[in-house]
């Protein structure tokens, strides 16, 4: 069976900080998504994303209100094409 890709996708998620917001952003990120990962706890996003990039993953932490201008900002910089 062929799992669906992601890949050149990005999602914003957030609750990233609590075990299931945590389980859906590493599947995304699994499917190849680059993912921003959202929530209050700013320790617990942090190894999220760090465990992210071990797997090869596009991810970044954002603390803060997901409807601010700055996620926008990271979202465009998450998704420049890579070097």
């Amino acid at each position: 069976m062929n799992r669906p890709t992601l890949a050149g996708r990005g999602v914003v998620v957030s609750g990233a900080d609590r075990p299931a917001g945590a389980a859906i952003a590493r599947n995304l990120a699994a499917a190849g998504a680059a993912v921003v990962c959202t929530g209050s706890d700013a320790g617990a996003l942090g190894e999220l994303v760090r465990v992210l990039h071990a797997d090869g993953s596009r991810a970044a932490v954002y603390v803060g209100d997901p409807a601010a201008p700055a996620l926008v900002e990271m979202l465009a910089e998450l998704f420049e094409p890579p070097d």
